[in-house]
C-alpha cells in the first residue's frame, strides 16, 4: 500500500541587497489552521463591529433629544452671557448718569444756598440802612396749640370704622390745600425777591464810599472863602491828596459830563440813578468818557489843582434831585453801620438797658 504524503510550501524572503534569505515552510495543516484561525478572528472582528455599530445607533437615538436639548442649553447660555454684559454696560451707564444727576442737584442745592443768604444779607443791609433794628440771629417761632376740633374733617383719622373712599378723599382735599399754600408761598417768594433786587440795584446806585482817601480839609455848609474872605455856602467836601492821586467811583452810574466848568475847573459829573449824582472838581487827568458806564470802585480820574483852587485836593459833591447834601453821611458803608450798629446793640446789652 502507497504511503500518504504532505505537502509543504514555501515562503522565502529575499532581501534587496541579496545578503541573506529568509526561508518559511508551511505545511498543508499549517496554512488550513492559519486559514480557520483568520476565518474566525474576521467573523469575531466583523460580530463585534456590528454590535457596536448597532448600541451606538440605539444609544444615539435614545439620547438625540438629550443632545438637542444641550444645544439650546448651550445656545441660551451663550444669550444670557450677552445679555448679563449689555445689562452690565447699562447698570455702568445709569450709574454714571446718576452720578451726574446727582452732582448737578448737589451745585443747584449750593446755588440756591447762595441766592438764599444773599437775601437774607440783603434784607439786613436794607434794615440796617432805613435805620431799623435787626432781627435775632436764632430766633425761636412762637408756641402753638389748642384743642382738636370737634368736627368730623379733623377726628376721622382718629375713628377706626371709616370707609376708605372718606380717606382718601381727605387726604386728596389735604394735598390740594397744601399745594394751594404753596403756590402762594411762591408767588409772595417771587414779589419779595423782586423787590430785593430793585432795594439791591438803589443800594448800588447810592453813593456810599469815599472817592479818595485822606482827612477832610473843608466841610459841607457855610465856611469863610479862602479867595474872598467872606461867608459863603460849599455844596461839598474839599479832600487834601497830592496830584495824580486816583479817584474812585463811590457808586454805580454813568458819567454825563466831562470838561470845564467856571470855579471847578477839570470836572467829572456822574449820574447814578435814584436821583443821585456826584461831582468832581479840580482835576487833573480824565480817565473816562461820557457815556461811560462805571461800577463802585473804578478808577475815573486823578486829583489835581485846576480852576480856582490854592492847592492840589479833590471838591467832592453829592446830590440828590440836584440838591447839594452832606457827602460825609454817605462815606460810612453798609458794613460800617452793621459794625456800629452791633457795637451799639453789646454796649446796650451789657449795660442792661
Amino acid at each position: 500500500m502507497k504511503k500518504k504524503r504532505y505537502k509543504s510550501y514555501h515562503l522565502i524572503i529575499i532581501p534587496h541587497d541579496k545578503t541573506q534569505s529568509k526561508s518559511f515552510i508551511f505545511t498543508v495543516k499549517t496554512l488550513k489552521l492559519l486559514t480557520l484561525v483568520t476565518i474566525i478572528l474576521i467573523v469575531t472582528f466583523s460580530t463585534l463591529i456590528t454590535l457596536h455599530t448597532r448600541n451606538f445607533c440605539r444609544i444615539r437615538i435614545a439620547l438625540l433629544p438629550t443632545l438637542d436639548k444641550n444645544t439650546i442649553l448651550r445656545k441660551e447660555n451663550r444669550e444670557i452671557k450677552e445679555e448679563n454684559k449689555s445689562l452690565e454696560l447699562m447698570i455702568d451707564s445709569l450709574a454714571t448718569q446718576l452720578l451726574s444727576e446727582r452732582a448737578v442737584h448737589r451745585e443747584r442745592l449750593k446755588s440756591l444756598n447762595v441766592q438764599v443768604k444773599r437775601v437774607k444779607r440783603f434784607a439786613e443791609n436794607l434794615r440796617i440802612m432805613a435805620g431799623f433794628k435787626l432781627e435775632p440771629k436764632e430766633a425761636q417761632p412762637p408756641g402753638l396749640g389748642g384743642p382738636i376740633p370737634k368736627d368730623k374733617d379733623a377726628t376721622f383719622l382718629l375713628t377706626a370704622d371709616v370707609e376708605k373712599e372718606e380717606i382718601l378723599l381727605a387726604f386728596s382735599a389735604a394735598e390740594r390745600s397744601l399745594f394751594k399754600k404753596v403756590y402762594s408761598s411762591k408767588r409772595e417768594l417771587q414779589f419779595l425777591w423782586d423787590y430785593f433786587e430793585n432795594k439791591n440795584s438803589l443800594i448800588e446806585g447810592t453813593p456810599e464810599i469815599k472817592p479818595v482817601p485822606g482827612k477832610i480839609l473843608s466841610g459841607f455848609g457855610y465856611r469863610i472863602g479862602p479867595f474872598t474872605g467872606r461867608t459863603e455856602f460849599h455844596g461839598g467836601v474839599d479832600i487834601p491828596a497830592p496830584t495824580g492821586t486816583k479817584i474812585k467811583a463811590p457808586a454805580d452810574g454813568v458819567v454825563i459830563f466831562l470838561g470845564r466848568r467856571v470855579g471847578y475847573g477839570k470836572v467829572i459829573e456822574i449820574d447814578h440813578g435814584n436821583n443821585y449824582k456826584t461831582v468832581y472838581g479840580h482835576l487833573h487827568t480824565f480817565d473816562v468818557e461820557v457815556g461811560d458806564r462805571v461800577r463802585k470802585g473804578d478808577f475815573i480820574g486823578e486829583v489835581g489843582n485846576t480852576g480856582r483852587s490854592t492847592g492840589s485836593h479833590l471838591h467832592y459833591e453829592v446830590r440828590l434831585n440836584n440838591v447839594a447834601v452832606d457827602p460825609v453821611t454817605y462815606f460810612k458803608s453798609v458794613e460800617e453801620r452793621r459794625e456800629e450798629f452791633e457795637s451799639e446793640e453789646e454796649s446796650v446789652s451789657e449795660t442792661g438797658g
